[in-house]
């Protein structure tokens, strides 16, 4: 349910106005149980990139206050708590949506623009300083299912399976790469011989081109010949592209007979070729 939903915008306003007359107000820290006994020892350290302790504020709609929790819990994280702190309300914080620039401004004002969001998920806010253990109200246990995954409202999306949207290391990270970005089974050397042995026409000699350029050979690139004599530019130019992958002395010979080709983009793809050639026996580490 939308958080405009669960409470009258009269009834958040006056909230929101209470919280800002206090001198102190509420806001939750939500971190893994195993860092609680540290933590009332030693305070908050900063931590992350920004040398940051990430907070937000104890409102009345429960969700909106800890929406993080299920986000952060793809880290690997089983059990997160609440550590509940009072800060002063003239305490500089750093605010805003957690894909967009961020300002400097006091937790007054930041309560205050939470308030006047009209959807407050993705909503961030954090200190660039310890807080200490006199600062620190209490400790509680949360239910684990609080708040959104990988984006707000992401619920009923299709899932985006790049490293951004997806780390390596989150929670069931793995079997979600697989199901959202499945590898694609690369033909043996000897079936996509056969394939081109047996192709009827360019667009099958192509479909069997690319598999080639998976990784580097060294082998005899003879079986490739036969293009040679095949009137079509395009596959002409893909075949100058794939010869560089077979480091053999009969990809050079295929490529100089493709440099002289009249097509300029034939000619072009094959010394481009020949000069990766070059370079590999410039580097003698290169593959």
């Amino acid at each position: 349910m939308p958080p405009e939903k669960l409470f009258s915008r009269p009834l958040m306003g006056f909230f929101y106005s209470l919280v800002r007359s206090q001198p102190m107000p509420i806001v939750v820290h939500i971190t893994d149980a195993k860092n609680v006994r540290s933590i009332q020892r030693s305070g908050i350290r900063p931590s992350g990139n920004n040398g940051a302790v990430y907070l937000m504020p104890l409102t009345p709609n429960h969700l909106v206050s800890h929406q993080w929790l299920r986000e952060l819990k793809r880290s690997g994280t089983r059990q997160l708590v609440g550590i509940y702190l009072r800060i002063p309300s003239d305490e500089k914080v750093w605010v805003g949506h957690y894909n967009q620039p961020h300002q400097l401004v006091t937790l007054g004002e930041a309560i205050r623009q939470l308030n006047e969001l009209h959807d407050p998920l993705g909503f961030e806010m954090f200190v660039c300083r310890k807080v200490e253990t006199s600062e620190i109200q209490k400790v509680r246990s949360l239910p684990q299912v609080i708040g959104w995954r990988h984006m707000p409202h992401a619920h009923g999306r299709a899932l985006c399976g790049c490293p951004v949207c997806l780390p390596k290391g989150s929670i069931k990270s793995s079997a979600l790469r697989k199901r959202l970005d499945p590898k694609i089974a690369i033909p043996s050397l000897q079936a996509i011989q056969n394939q081109i042995a047996s192709a009827r026409n360019a667009d099958d000699l192509l479909e069997s081109l690319w598999p080639l350029r998976m990784k580097r050979r060294r082998i005899d690139s003879s079986f490739l010949e036969p293009l040679l004599s095949i009137d079509d530019e395009y596959l002409l130019q893909e075949l100058a592209s794939t010869l560089p992958y077979f480091r053999h002395p009969k990809s050079i010979e295929m490529l100089h007979t493709l440099s002289e080709h009249s097509c300029p983009e034939v000619s072009s793809a094959a010394r481009d070729g020949l000069a990766s050639f070059e370079q590999s026996q410039a580097t003698p580490n290169a593959t």
